[in-house]
Formats: C-alpha cells, structure tokens, sequence
C-alpha cells in the first residue's frame, strides 16, 4: 500500500506504457537483460513472445504467463528456444521451494511420474489449519490476510483459480495439454459473493468480503465437525492424475495417512508419485505464504539466469 501510495504522489510517475517500454529494452545493447514480470497481468504476459525475440530474460513469479492460454504458452515456449533465452517461473508455484526443479530433474532423467497430489495454496492451508470450534471459517481468512498470506484478490485463493493454475504450470510441465477451464475446481464462495460488486479502497472492499464471508462460518463449522468426528482434518487438496490427464482442487477430510494431515500453517506440499517412488513418494514441503518467501522465490530464480550466463560463456 505504501508503494500505491508513494506512486499517487510522485509527479514523475507515469502510467505503464508498454510500447515505451519494449521499445527501451530492445534499444538497450547490454546482452544481459532481464525482465521480472511481478504483475497479475495477461497484458504483459503478452509481450513475452516478442521480449524473448529481442533477447530478454523472463522471470515470472506469477502464475499469468505459464497458466495462462495454451495457444500463447506455446508460442512463448517456441520464442525462448529460438532466441536462446531463459524463461524462469520457479517462484510461481510454490514460491521458494523447488516443485518445478524437482519435477523437471524426475522427468529429465526419465523417471515416469505417475501422480502429483498435495495443497498449493499457503492462504488455504493457513485458513483450515486454524479454524476450529472458537476461531471461524472468516475470521481464519481474515487472519490470513493480516499475514499477508492472501493473493491481492482473495477472492483467487477462495475460488480455487490460484491452485488451479498452479496445477496447470505443473500439469504442462509433465507434458499435459491442460488449461484452466480443465481442472476441475472448487470453490469455497456461493455465487451470490463472486457476482456481488464491491466498492471502495483496497481496505473497504476487504473490509466488507470478509464481512460477507461470515455467511459461511455455519456451513464450514459443519464440515469441520464431520471431519473431526472421523478424526479427519480438512485440506484444500489437489490431484494430477497423468494416465487419466485429471486434474481437480477441492476440500477434503484427510486421514493421518494423508500426507496433508500433518500440514502446518503456511505450507505447501507436493508429493511426487512416479515409477521409482513407489513404496514412498517424493515430497516436496515447507513454508510457502508470505511476501519474504516470495522475494526469496524470485531471487532464486534470478540466480539460476545468472548461473546461465555464466554457463554460456564457459
């Protein structure tokens, strides 16, 4: 917010103008440029292909680019190969922990994987890891948010859309034809909330959603205490199926055998079922929520273009 607030008062500020931009970098002779793509915009998403013609580096800590139409992911993919650029979007799935490294090292020396399951969304696992009998379903969420464990728009991690296009990147990476209309998807929000306009600062808007959400404490509670009778816990999971191409996000009640049973706060978990990882899978876990884990995220990322270049010229 003190960014927002810094560019609302600078008079020098002046509105994104992509043209201008792209037009600065492909002037730019430095045969080390890097792009750092921190917006939730197809509209930048858009000038990868043409940014990778001219030589740039991509980094992408959001999940726009590489979730977003297949049509375009392709064409972007085309555009890194043939321009001998790198295109990093680690931090996209789970921020600092090493998923999509893990899953491109399984595959690239030929492991079969099988199945990917597990929670992809740190303000989910945060939420149904607090709520109980004396905290509710909203004030858990709000909880969440006051961490900054939320996306900007919490209505992303509510709906299920942020887990959804994580599992895309993921599914795409095993070399699946998946899109986001794909995955089956639920959403925790009655359609009554999702079609609702709301008015007002960043502040008032969430103010009043999670004024709103209170309508679902009673339901949630319910399906906390089911889960519970059965000595359950709940978890927003997903599932990549490969032989079937089925991929699904949705609330369940997990037993201790489930590797979510034991999630704490602000975790991510993938586990990786594959032909060698059969008794026991691979599983990549750890904190994943929060705006320091997420600059950690994109630091990674833009070391390993640096051990690139480096590797290039070697």
């Amino acid at each position: 917010n003190d960014v927002y607030e810094l560019l609302e008062n600078d008079d020098t500020a002046q509105e994104l103008d992509m043209d201008a931009l792209t037009a600065s970098i492909e002037a730019d002779v430095n045969p080390h440029r890097v792009i750092i793509d921190c917006t939730s915009d197809d509209k930048v998403a858009d000038n990868y292909e043409r940014w990778m013609a001219s030589g740039v580096n991509i980094i992408s800590p959001g999940c726009r680019a590489a979730a977003g139409p297949l049509g375009r992911y392709r064409s972007i993919q085309t555009a890194q190969r043939a321009n001998a650029v790198e295109w990093q979007y680690e931090s996209s799935v789970g921020s600092a922990l090493p998923i999509l490294t893990t899953l491109r090292d399984l595959t690239q020396t030929g492991d079969d994987v099988k199945l990917l399951r597990g929670c992809l969304s740190g303000t989910m696992a945060y939420v149904f890891h607090n709520m109980n009998e004396e905290t509710t379903f909203s004030e858990a969420v709000r909880l969440a948010v006051d961490k900054d464990f939320a996306e900007n728009d919490i209505f992303e991690d509510l709906s299920g859309l942020d887990a959804a296009r994580k599992i895309v990147i993921l599914a795409r990476e095993l070399g699946m034809d998946v899109s986001l209309e794909d995955v089956e998807v639920e959403s925790l929000l009655p359609d009554e909330i999702v079609n609702k306009e709301y008015t007002g600062s960043k502040e008032e808007v969430s103010a009043a959603i999670l004024e709103d959400l209170k309508a679902l404490d009673a339901p949630m509670l319910e399906r906390y205490r089911e889960a519970a009778a059965e000595n359950k816990r709940l978890r927003y999971k997903f599932v990549i199926d490969v032989a079937s191409g089925k991929c699904k996000c949705s609330l369940e009640a997990v037993d201790n055998n489930d590797t979510l049973y034991r999630l704490r706060e602000n975790e991510n978990l993938v586990a990786f079922e594959t032909s060698r990882y059969t008794s026991s899978p691979l599983i990549v876990k750890g904190a994943a929520a929060g705006p320091d884990l997420s600059a950690s995220g994109m630091f990674a990322d833009l070391l390993r273009l640096g051990r690139a270049f480096v590797g290039s010229q070697a």
